[in-house]
């Protein structure tokens, strides 16, 4: 691993120090299209389900004609560009176009239920939103109740009256000058490029800005990115993962697969063998799913692969220890981040169960609650330097105020750990009450707010109950009204609700549980961290 330095003065660790590749004002969409350019004749992407190829070229020229259509929708620099939709071939023209246009893009998961589309977007408010024909008509119902106007255009498939890609691939033709060049030219490295879904450190979602400079600086790595390498993240683009694999690829020059398939062990490997790749990123539900794997070939299958990186919540020290010997430790990775930065720290081969070292340019401090510096193996609040501007959260100035040190060099990034003697990060908790289910974020509140219209039903507290492949399952304790409709209020009921406006990764999988109380504050807040052990103590506890 690299090595992590620490300031004893200061009480400072820092990565190693390595220089910013573009100036200030360089932006991704003239990165992608220099390197597009130079890898012209090769090609970037594949399309594993029917195996459809892009040359640099090609995604140059189409992505340019795309910008230019982005004119003629009137979109203009700063107007967001909405997309849910599984990976197809022309979403990287998509993003390359928008970067190009200086149109922030927010990506949402092609999966989300209605209620979860509108709550991002109504305060995203994008001008345009690309979508596929799964999820029409769920993006349909969104669009009629969103209070701005919008359109929908579909990156796969056709639609009686609705634009598509290749409609817009032909009004980008037509004016066009291939000579002129679509660089925004009052776009900077600080304007924002992407606003991702996240927590951020505590409730319910909000858009975290990244900007163009941040994210050249998070994957430009021509150290582990060569035109050798070939990537492959399984994951749509409302993950941080899928954003990162797609930029490395453009700002690299790397080959990259994509798919609109679900995740199984037998597909996974497959692709990698098919194409032989060599850099996979990936999240600790998967990464479970393959230690627990009975094939016998996985390691004959996986045997292209230089780095597999496993990223976006907690992994089991068993399924940790599995991989270890399946992959090997020299081949397998446990990457820490944030949305709101990128990656921090990286265990490559080190001692199961911790975050490993800082990444490159990475400082950060540990703070006790009165705001001291700590030292090594104390326990406090991880901090984390911002070393570029950071936009905050998407028109949310109160969260983004509180997220940050009041001379907004610092990230206070809700998170309890500590660093060992060897300068290792270790990640203890975290100060927020969403958990991840299969690498989704669930919030309590989301759900809480459901349930509560639920006759019988007095409190109720949303918590996860932890799980190996999963990372955790979706529990909740319920109090009931103490009258005839709280004695009629049952768990089917309850489930029911959850499914019904929710979903797939809300459901309650972890059980519904009735109890007399819920663990609660001096100040009348709900600790959710003392309800699963609680019920496991407590007697006369209902769990269905």
């Amino acid at each position: 691993m690299a090595s992590t330095s620490y300031d004893s003065i200061e009480k400072i660790w820092s990565g190693p120090k390595d220089k910013e590749y573009y100036g200030p004002d360089m932006t991704l969409g003239e990165v992608a299209l220099l390197i597009l350019k130079l890898h012209a004749d090769t090609v970037m992407q594949v399309f594993d389900p029917t195996g459809e190829t892009l040359t640099g070229g090609q995604l140059y020229e189409q992505s340019r004609r795309l910008a230019h259509a982005f004119q003629h929708l009137n979109l203009h620099r700063g107007d967001v560009v909405g997309i849910s939709a599984k990976n197809t071939t022309y979403l990287t023209e998509v993003v390359i176009a928008a970067l190009l246009s200086g149109t922030p893009i927010n990506p949402l998961h092609p999966d989300f239920d209605k209620e979860t589309v509108a709550y991002m977007y109504e305060i995203t408010k994008p001008k345009v939103i690309f979508c596929d024909v799964d999820n029409y008509e769920t993006l349909a119902a969104v669009k009629e109740s969103l209070k701005f106007k919008t359109e929908l255009i579909l990156l796969s498939g056709k639609l009686p009256g609705v634009r598509n890609i290749q409609d817009l691939l032909k009004d980008g033709a037509e004016g066009y000058d291939p000579k002129t060049l679509f660089a925004c030219p009052q776009l900077s490295g600080d304007d924002t490029a992407f606003i991702i879904s996240s927590s951020g450190v505590t409730g319910l979602p909000k858009g975290v800005t990244r900007s163009h400079r941040s994210l050249l600086n998070n994957t430009k790595i021509p150290q582990l990115f060569t035109s050798k390498t070939v990537i492959f993240c399984i994951s749509p683009l409302y993950w941080v993962s899928c954003i990162f694999t797609l930029l490395v690829s453009l700002v690299n020059g790397c080959k990259r697969i994509i798919t609109n398939k679900p995740f199984s062990v037998e597909y996974f490997a497959e692709v990698v063998s098919r194409h032989q790749v060599t850099f996979v990123i990936t999240v600790p539900h998967h990464m479970a799913l393959l230690a627990k794997s009975p094939r016998m070939d996985l390691v004959e299958q996986l045997a292209s692969v230089q780095s597999f990186v496993c990223s976006g919540s907690k992994l089991p020290l068993g399924i940790w220890r599995r991989l270890y010997e399946l992959l090997g430790s020299h081949r397998f990775s446990v990457l820490y981040g944030l949305s709101e930065v990128g990656g921090v720290s990286k265990n490559i081969g080190g001692p199961v169960g911790c975050e490993g070292k800082l990444l490159r340019n990475i400082q950060v401090r540990i703070l006790d609650e009165k705001g001291n510096a700590l030292g090594p193996n104390h326990t406090g609040h991880i901090h984390i330097k911002l070393n570029q501007r950071w936009g905050g959260y998407y028109h949310n100035p109160q969260d983004t105020q509180t997220t940050v040190t009041p001379d907004g060099k610092w990230l206070l990034t809700g998170d309890h750990g500590y660093f060992d003697d060897e300068g290792c990060l270790h990640f203890q908790t975290r100060d927020t009450d969403v958990f991840k289910y299969n690498h989704f974020p669930v919030y309590p509140k989301q759900i809480e707010d459901i349930i509560l219209h639920l006759p019988g039903v007095h409190e109720v507290a949303i918590f996860g109950v932890p799980d190996d492949v999963s990372t955790n399952l979706t529990a909740c304790a319920v109090v009931r009204e103490q009258n005839e409709e709280g004695q009629k209020l049952t768990a089917e009921q309850i489930k029911g609700i959850v499914a019904e406006h929710l979903s797939e990764a809300y459901h309650l999988r972890g059980g519904v549980y009735f109890v007399d109380q819920l663990p609660k504050t001096t100040n009348n807040k709900i600790q959710r961290r003392r309800i699963l052990a609680e019920l496991k103590q407590k007697c006369g506890i209902t769990a269905l």
